[in-house]
């Protein structure tokens, strides 16, 4: 099974910005696991995404002005119950047509998020942060 750095989690009505998102995080070598892009035509996709669930090490929860989509909270639902026990980021992901004041589940609330609304801090590094656990401008130690 290949293995991915991120879980992209969203509305679908907000595809086309993580998409944009995704081609980013792609060029900056994060392996990402998108829907569009992963799921096997043939194959049922809840055990594609449970697969993924147990073994990914962040996942990215994507907000914006469409809200969350009834799968999206399952998902999110999921990642944090199998998270806390892993210790595995899941960032809240403010796309740029976010409301100012966007509802979160009560479980997101608490974590930091980044924000693609405001260009400081710098959002894809705040968020590449967030996945791979090295801050902007540092060095992997070796």
């Amino acid at each position: 099974m290949e293995k991915f750095d991120v879980f992209l989690c969203h509305n679908s009505k907000d595809k086309p910005a993580v998409i944009q998102v995704a081609e980013q995080l792609k060029q900056r070598k994060i392996e990402l696991w998108l829907d569009i892009w992963e799921l096997r035509p043939g194959f049922s996709w809840q055990d594609s995404l449970e697969q993924q669930i147990n073994q990914i090490g962040a996942a990215a929860v994507f907000v914006g002005g469409s809200g969350f989509g009834p799968w999206q909270s399952q998902e999110i639902n999921a990642f944090l119950r199998a998270f806390v026990n892993r210790r595995c980021p899941v960032i809240p992901v403010l796309l740029s047509d976010a409301p100012t004041e966007p509802q979160l589940p009560l479980f997101l609330q608490g974590l930091m998020w980044v924000d693609f609304r405001s260009p400081q801090p710098d959002p894809m590094g705040q968020l590449i942060w967030g996945i791979t656990g090295l801050k902007p401008g540092t060095r992997p130690t070796i």
